[in-house]
């Protein structure tokens, strides 16, 4: 066991759900619209992030009611954001013993790939929906998300770190 698994078996659940509902309150907060696209999703990279290092409290079923949460809170399509979660975590579940192994700079990789899915399958939801495409600024997101993603890496591993002592 290394320390970092030691460090994760350790984290209460209320630390996760806490940093769950943070990134909900994220994804829902109104940004101005030239700049909403621009913004990484948040909660899809917490429930990735929670479902690669736990994946026994976070998984394809907390990402379903969580996308249907932020469906409700953005009024998007009811289950849009669901069927599109569960279809990025299933990707980073399939993978993530690989994952694991690999550097951020992989780590990113798949995360972009994840996440590339998550908004195509959104942009096709929508398109469906309202007959209208819905930009480009969309896929901006997830470059973004996965130039983030080792500092928010780190950043979670700080907080579980800074917990320990």
């Amino acid at each position: 066991m290394t320390e970092l698994d030691s460090l994760h078996r350790r984290t209460k659940k209320r630390y996760i759900i806490l940093s769950l509902v943070v990134a909900l309150f994220l994804d829902i907060i109104p940004w101005p619209q030239p700049i909403a696209g621009c913004f990484p999703e948040f909660v899809a990279i917490m429930v990735i992030y929670w479902s690669l290092f736990l994946p026994q409290y976070v998984g394809i079923g907390v990402a379903f009611i969580l996308g249907l949460i932020v469906d409700v809170g953005t009024g998007s399509p009811f289950g849009q954001h669901a069927l599109a979660l569960m279809a990025a975590v299933y990707v980073i579940d399939q993978n993530r013993l690989q994952m694991l192994g690999y550097s951020y700079g992989y780590q990113s990789l798949l995360i972009f790939v994840s996440l590339l899915l998550m908004i195509v399958i959104l942009v096709i939801v929508h398109f469906f929906a309202s007959h209208h495409f819905a930009g480009w600024s969309l896929f901006i997101s997830p470059v973004i998300s996965a130039l983030l993603w080792p500092l928010i890496s780190k950043f979670m591993l700080y907080l579980a770190y800074s917990r320990r002592l």
